[in-house]
């Protein structure tokens, strides 16, 4: 619509970007009523929406995890930022801004080359890898494939697949054909329970807390720095203690740079304090170890216990050194979008006996399901539904309360129903992270059932730009239990 009604800015396609050409005729192909019979949002809608966008003074397209979770979701989250930038709002007030933290987290990217994409691929399903890693919904596979390569010893920290990755069943079996397994935690969960050691973490009150990924997502540039409150407890330990101990053993050398890898080889332990020490004084705002007089070191952060406003907001003007690119310009035809829009256009229609779409539901509660073994987020009778529309209720035999069957191509869960009229007709929505088997009494009462039981295994049916799992859009059928 934008292109097609000459709303675009060219301006901002010029300076900004190349390949808005080849864009516009990639976007020629998908007129808003090709997508009414799917989306159920009427065509003059899409239309109005387009040119309200395209004449804001200010406007700003965001998304996230809801739509980076279907079977294109990086090509979604790629044209969010194509729409933002060819109406002329992307790295400017009002419009999609950068966020800057106080140390220079894109030149540590760089630096560390861990700002990597397709440098690697997976052995199975040769997916690119993203800043380093990759996907995993191949985890299964890559461990019962034989071959060079094969994992065979898996050390997770924090995190809990056999809730979290499609085709749980597989992964199940898989995690048992391991040598080893390795949890970090705060408790015994469900892939805790098959771990072969279980270490204890320390909570964030026994330790100290600078929340350096999330800095730039404030939208008032702040700083905080937060000791520890309480000693750890028993045998707990934190996370890099635990992580750069086991690699100096096996003869490793981890981090970021070379220089802390060899420390690390030669058996010193920078610790995350020690390089926050180093690194704060150098960034954007940082006193330059005493050169630059206001500016931040981590002992003025230490003295002041509620944080540091930086700024009164983020500058603009910034995209030319976020790009990677030599030219500092966007690409918005790149050769890997463009064979994705193909993927598109050539899709196979949904499976026949499966006529509702299976969407995830975040509750406030529920981000991650540890939250289940938390008492305080448990109160007042917390349980887990399948949300559906009075109208498909009524179509399937649904009553609100009862018991229900949800059966994907891929497996089947029992859930009770909620009739309600937040959902769209065609569409049920189930909270993930329950159905908890581990050894966590709390989480285990709560019952529920593990919603990535629907998702497929195969690794081919993972996202191709990203190996991003399929959770949004599944087929399904619904029935009275």
């Amino acid at each position: 619509m934008i292109f097609a009604e000459g709303l675009e800015d060219a301006a901002a396609c010029a300076r900004q970007a190349t390949g808005a050409d080849r864009l516009r005729e990639l976007a020629a192909g998908f007129a808003p009523e090709d997508g009414e019979a799917r989306s159920g949002v009427p065509a003059p809608a899409v239309r109005a929406l387009a040119r309200d966008l395209a004449s804001a003074e200010r406007a700003v397209v965001y998304g996230r995890t809801g739509t980076c979770l279907g079977r294109h979701g990086t090509l979604t989250a790629f044209l969010i930022d194509a729409v933002t930038l060819v109406t002329g709002n992307l790295d400017r007030p009002g419009g999609a801004v950068f966020g800057t933290a106080p140390m220079r987290v894109e030149e540590i990217l760089r630096l560390s080359g861990l700002a990597t994409y397709g440098r690697t691929r997976s052995r199975v399903g040769g997916y690119p890898d993203v800043l380093g890693t990759f996907p995993a919904g191949v985890m299964a596979e890559e461990i019962t494939t034989p071959g060079p390569g094969r994992l065979r010893a898996l050390l997770v920290s924090a995190g809990n697949p056999l809730l979290s990755v499609p085709g749980s069943a597989a992964l199940d079996a898989a995690l048992d054909e391991l040598d080893l397994l390795v949890c970090i935690d705060l408790y015994v969960g469900d892939t805790g329970r098959k771990a072969d050691y279980v270490l204890p973490a320390t909570t964030f009150l026994e330790r100290e807390v600078f929340p350096l990924p999330f800095l730039q997502n404030h939208l008032t540039p702040f700083v905080t720095w937060t000791e520890a409150v309480v000693p750890p407890r028993g045998e707990a330990r934190q996370e890099w203690e635990i992580t750069y101990g086991l690699a100096q053993r096996m003869g490793l050398g981890i981090g970021a740079f070379g220089p802390q890898r060899l420390a690390h080889r030669l058996g010193v332990r920078p610790s995350p304090r020690r390089l926050v020490d180093v690194l704060l004084p150098t960034g954007p705002s940082g006193d330059w170890y005493g050169l630059r007089r206001g500016g931040l070191s981590l002992r003025r952060l230490r003295a002041a216990p509620h944080g540091i406003v930086l700024a009164g907001h983020h500058r603009t003007g910034t995209l030319r050194r976020r790009i990677l690119h030599k030219d500092g310009r966007v690409r918005l035809a790149p050769p890997e979008i463009v064979a994705e829009v193909g993927r598109l256009a050539a899709a196979p229609e949904p499976p026949a006996g499966f006529p509702l779409r299976l969407i995830g539901l975040r509750e406030i509660r529920s981000h991650n399901s540890w939250m289940h073994n938390a008492p305080a987020l448990m109160r007042g009778g917390r349980g887990q539904s399948a949300r559906i529309s009075p109208k498909d209720a009524a179509e399937h035999g649904i009553e609100d309360g009862a018991l229900c069957r949800i059966t994907s191509p891929h497996g089947s869960i029992g859930i009770p129903a909620k009739v309600t009229d937040e959902m769209t007709g065609g569409t049920v929505a189930v909270p993930h992270g329950w159905g908890h088997r581990g050894g966590w009494r709390r989480a285990n009462g709560a019952g529920g059932a593990n919603v990535n039981l629907l998702a497929s295994p195969d690794p081919a049916d993972l996202e191709r730009l990203a190996g991003m799992a399929w959770l949004n859009g599944v087929p399904i059928r619904i029935a009275p239990a």
